[in-house]
């Protein structure tokens, strides 16, 4: 798998009470085997956050300390998984569904750890689509801004981590769901209301979603909110490494958090 790498990731925050702040360089980082190199060195200052804390209540049940919400925008969608691993996707001799998608993941693991969280994406007017839906529901994720496009499919993916440590990727969105959602679809009010909008850059390889992704972020700017951003390089999406390195460092310099992940 490709990924980015770097000097250091760069994060701030504060967890309860005791707060960190740092400012950290990007060096000339790259993407392994893609060509994809950072131009130039960037410097990147993120502003103090307060990361929800969970405590005991006078019943002994978690209680929310704060209700800081987080949403996350761009891809949900249906992972196809090899049955038994090590194997290659030709190798499998079987696959098992399970959901998918980076900026939806994040959003049900803030969930899962007792935070308030939000999905804004689209998916297909189909049954992987409302299953998605009903996933999100059931981890206590709000769904109220994902829609449904009754002439699009559900995004799919298979994926399977090879036995030498790499993943491999086959996608199907020729075009899918999510790469359709337009700017008019967006839910303006439950963005403005976020204390952090996060997402990824496979919502910038293609119209109209990625009108819909630079509207969504200006939004969330103007109205003061933390914008956090996964890279989440998927080569084989984006036309090539080029545009790739293009479309992901377009929006580099508007985010306050970046996640930047090294391999060594």
């Amino acid at each position: 798998m490709a990924a980015l790498y770097s000097t250091s990731s760069c994060f701030c925050g504060s967890l309860g009470s005791y707060p960190v702040h740092k400012s950290v360089k990007l060096g000339h980082g790259k993407v392994r085997d893609s060509g994809f190199y950072f131009p130039h060195r960037f410097q990147c200052a993120t502003p103090k956050l307060h990361v929800q804390a969970k405590a005991l209540s006078v019943d002994g049940l978690p209680e929310i300390m704060d209700s800081s919400l987080v949403v996350c925008f761009g891809e949900m969608l249906i992972d196809f998984v090899p049955t038994i691993s090590g194997l290659s996707l030709a190798e499998a001799p079987a696959f098992k569904k399970a959901p998918g998608g980076a900026p939806a993941n994040v959003a049900v693991g803030i969930a899962r750890l007792g935070g308030s969280s939000a999905f804004i994406g689209k998916v297909g007017e189909d049954e992987f689509g409302y299953m998605l839906a009903d996933i999100l529901k059931e981890n206590n994720v709000n769904n109220e801004g994902m829609r449904f496009d009754p002439g699009a499919r559900t995004a799919l993916a298979f994926v399977t981590l090879r036995s030498d440590g790499e993943r491999e990727f086959m996608f199907y969105r020729n075009p899918s769901a999510d790469m359709l959602l337009q700017e008019n679809e967006l839910d303006f009010d439950l963005i403005t209301k976020a204390t952090i909008f996060h997402y990824g850059s496979i919502s910038l390889i293609t119209e109209p979603c990625k009108s819909a992704h630079i509207a969504a972020a200006k939004v969330a700017k103007d109205a003061g909110v933390v914008l956090s951003y996964d890279p989440n390089l998927r080569l084989p999406l984006w036309p090539s490494a080029e545009s790739a390195r293009k479309g992901i460092l377009s929006i580099w310099d508007t985010a306050d958090i970046i996640k930047v992940e090294c391999n060594a």
